[in-house]
């Protein structure tokens, strides 16, 4: 007996999947056989500060097309922010999109929002599924007391941490999840934050049986 989705589609195992996550322009191409696909995309994350100041992260937004009828369709990635020292304003994520089917705006960058905060999150539109970033955290308060420094959690998981040894923030290869903003550094005079990461689009494939 088979199972008929509430939307009237009969459910089907994705047989392959492809991934984009350098930052930049790609294109999907419809594999022979591909009927339907589920798309999950992220925006870039925000920048972190040197102020423990972190940045936010890219939105989150899913949608499953009917490819009968698309031979291919053209894909941003956005970038990740670009960290800054001190409390100056951290670079926002740029947006990632899937052709006019659905998109999410990078994480602004720390301190873009307001100053001495972590960054608000990006949105997605256009799926059926569309969530906000997290925000990045904000710098505490003046006794001293250090906000956790870390910048906001993406759909897909959270950022770097700070390093203890010198203060600044994990950046430079940006080995965390898809999206996620860039954390903060510790304290004033030389310390920076992290950059944000980069965004991605994944594609799952699923094929007549």
């Amino acid at each position: 007996m088979s199972i008929t989705s509430r939307t009237g589609i009969t459910p089907m195992a994705a047989k392959t999947i492809q991934v984009f996550s350098t930052n930049g322009s790609h294109t999907w191409t419809r594999p022979d056989g591909c009927v339907r696909i589920k798309v999950a995309l992220v925006g870039g994350g925000g920048g972190g500060a040197g102020y423990a100041e972190g940045g936010g992260a890219g939105g989150y937004s899913e949608k499953y097309i009917d490819v009968t009828n698309i031979a291919s369709v053209s894909i941003t990635v956005g970038a990740g922010g670009d960290r800054v020292t001190y409390y100056a304003a951290s670079n926002d994520g740029t947006s990632t999109s899937f052709g006019t089917h659905l998109s999410a705006t990078g994480g602004y960058g720390a301190n873009r929002n307001q100053q001495h905060e972590g960054g608000r999150g990006g949105l997605g539109s256009g799926g059926q599924l569309n969530l906000y970033g997290g925000k990045g955290s904000g710098h505490g308060d003046g006794m001293g007391s250090w906000g956790p420094n870390t910048g906001g959690s993406s759909f897909f998981g959270g950022g770097h941490g700070r390093q203890h040894s010198n203060n600044n923030s994990q950046d430079d290869d940006r080995h965390c999840a898809w999206g996620a903003g860039g954390s903060g550094g510790k304290t004033d005079g030389g310390p920076h934050g992290s950059h944000g990461n980069h965004g991605a689009v994944v594609v799952y494939e699923f094929y007549n049986k």
